[in-house]
């Protein structure tokens, strides 16, 4: 056997390994750790993320052997992790992944906490890929049984001692990774296993306020690489939508003032019927009791959050396949997809791998081994927020608030969300009514419980010109504006009295969510009956202004506004507008230019044909 020498061979190999270097240099291979997204705020990350992509029930399952990394992603029946699948994420359209991590099988109590080296080296893999298809990435600790504790409004305290020394571990790991990658503190922390697990209580509310705090502070305290400027995830008790977890939350501070660069984690299974169980399998977009909440949600956030300069994520959306009802969870999709985009929310489909038509946790949409999209036509929808089929055509409609025969031959109550109307709390009032022959009598009471608000969905109306007319009236004097949210320059208010009044308005309904709002003034109830709802051709003022109990904007009813035209034109098409009470014909300046071109073309033509006559 010939014997070799290694130091001739390393020698004559010198030149080319030298070459190799000087080409290294100048091809360095692409790590996802050199910053290339820096110096963003939180804002402008969220901006960029768009719709995501969960990869449910993988890294973050539960079962498995800790002695094999990769026994647990695939304990809940989903294959191995494989970049075709994180590929086909990209390619369907996603920009965002989320990918859940549990870690307590990982994590060595009597060591400080340690996690395991070879599960965060994979974790690591996994990351990369993701990145390596241009994908915004976000892990967070999801179940974690040490996090969920029942006594959690208790063990805050220990539970924030584990939550930090993981999270310093994570941010050590990831410390020189970009703004590309996001960090989310926990999941759904909450009493796991106690009567009010999903509810919650106060004391609950402030023990995960305390442990974002620690989360916050644990990451921003790291102090290396990117970690001062990575966008955090914080959530609110069980990453709960409902009104009241969102008004107790009390985001992280530094220093005194809020934390830089966060982002509100909120999950959205809404309505919970439709997206989580087999109860329901029909969605109707147009109809309040299908889209309140989801509608309720994104006016809430806006208001409390994106407003102050906190942008909102939702980490987890969707709905289950219930007997193969794609058609509905198409409108779902769609409506999801459009409301988010327009409060400017990321919104992350949650994915179990569930290819199953029952169940109430059915929720595939790419395949786990091949990467391909099992229904192309729920992730358009999600993505474009369009349908693939119209909307049911509008038609002219009043609203008497009368009790109705449904086809049974029973009297229906006329409940305020059939008539489109998303505020909570409206009701019914009887013999306060205006609707002539009404043989109950009923009109809807809008009180100071709904902060003087009734809003009433139109959307279905969208490129129509509407004539909208509704009569008020109240107990004491009052004022009642009517308006539509898609214009500001849209209303008329009216001072109320116990008569019936009428207000009237004449609008193009744009694309979009367009709101037809009442609201009042003082601390006094008013009432509302008789909405009709009539599209015209064209559209036409017929107030002359003369009441002075009425102000309004646009041409629509008395006076308020000097704008010519507003927009508004009679039948014949000329503009309109109000001015001193009175409905004035505006001439367009182009018309009288135009005119006033023709008339001096005019004049030199008639100039130069008696030139031509004396040179004759």
């Amino acid at each position: 056997m010939r014997k070799l020498n290694f130091t001739r061979i390393i020698k004559g190999s010198l030149p080319v390994l030298a070459a190799i270097a000087l080409l290294g240099s100048v091809f360095t291979l692409k790590s996802y750790a050199d910053g290339e997204l820096t110096g963003k705020t939180a804002e402008e990350i969220v901006a960029m993320m768009n719709k995501g992509w969960n990869m449910g029930n993988t890294l973050d399952a539960r079962d498995g052997n800790s002695s094999d990394i990769y026994s647990q992603e695939t304990s809940w029946g989903n294959p191995r992790i494989n970049r075709e699948m994180i590929h086909g994420v990209k390619e369907a359209g996603f920009d965002t992944i989320r990918i859940p991590i549990t870690w307590y099988k990982f994590i060595d109590k009597s060591n400080g906490y340690a996690i395991n080296p070879d599960f965060m080296a994979h974790v690591r893999e996994v990351v990369d890929w993701a990145l390596e298809e241009d994908l915004f990435v976000i892990i967070n600790v999801h179940h974690e049984s040490w996090v969920n504790r029942t006594d959690i409004d208790k063990s805050y305290k220990e539970i924030g001692e584990e939550l930090s020394a993981v999270w310093s571990q994570i941010s050590d790991e990831f410390a020189d990774y970009d703004q590309k990658l996001i960090f989310e503190g926990m999941n759904e922390p909450r009493a796991g296993g106690a009567d009010y697990e999903w509810q919650g209580n106060p004391a609950c509310y402030e023990a995960v306020n305390y442990l974002d705090q620690v989360f916050v502070d644990t990451v921003r305290g790291n102090g290396k690489g990117h970690n001062g400027e990575r966008v955090l995830m914080v959530p609110g008790y069980a990453a709960s939508s409902s009104q009241l977890v969102l008004n107790s939350i009390k985001l992280p501070q530094i220093n005194g003032e809020t934390a830089s660069n966060i982002a509100l984690s909120v999950h959205c299974y809404s309505p919970y019927e439709f997206c989580l169980t087999d109860q329901k399998n029909t969605f109707d977009p147009n109809n309040a009791s299908d889209n309140s909440d989801i509608k309720r949600l994104m006016s809430s956030l806006e208001i409390s959050f994106i407003s102050k300069g906190i942008p909102v994520i939702i980490g987890e959306c969707g709905c289950t396949n219930s007997g193969n009802n794609n058609v509905e969870r198409e409108k779902w999709f769609a409506f999801m997809g459009e409301q988010t985009a327009k409060k400017g929310i990321p919104a992350i489909v949650w994915d179990n791998g569930a290819n199953k038509t029952s169940g109430g946790e059915c929720h595939s949409y790419i395949d786990r081994k091949t990467g391909e999209m099992v229904s192309p036509e729920l992730i358009a929808a999600f993505l474009s927020g369009k349908y693939a089929e119209p909307l049911a055509a509008a038609e002219d409609v009043t609203y008497d608030f009368e009790p109705f025969d449904n086809g049974s031959g029973k009297l229906t109550p006329m409940s305020p969300d059939i008539a489109g109307f998303i505020t909570k709390k409206l009701a019914n009032q009887s013999k306060v009514n205006h609707t002539e022959g009404a043989v109950v009598g009923f009109s809807l009471k809008v009180t100071t419980y709904t902060d003087k608000t009734a809003a009433m969905d139109i959307s279905r109306f969208a490129g129509k010109n509407l004539k909208i007319t509704a009569w008020v009236s109240s107990k004491d004097t009052d004022t009642v504006t009517m308006s539509l949210t898609n214009n500001s320059a849209d209303y008329i208010t009216v001072n109320t009295t116990s008569d019936w009044q009428e207000l009237t308005i004449y609008a193009a309904i744009g694309d979009g969510e367009t709101l037809l709002e009442f609201k009042g003034d003082e601390d006094t109830e008013f009432y509302i009956d008789d909405i009709t709802l009539t599209m015209v051709d064209s559209l036409e003022v017929v107030s002359d202004g003369k009441d002075s109990n009425v102000d309004s904007k646009n041409g629509n009813s008395g006076n308020g506004s000097d704008e010519p035209g507003n927009g508004y034109v009679t039948e014949d098409g000329t503009p309109v507008t109000v001015i001193d009470g009175k409905v004035v014909i505006i001439v367009m300046l182009s018309a009288i230019v135009g005119i006033a071109i023709l008339g001096a073309i005019a004049i030199m033509i008639g100039k130069w044909k008696k030139r031509d006559k004396k040179k004759s």
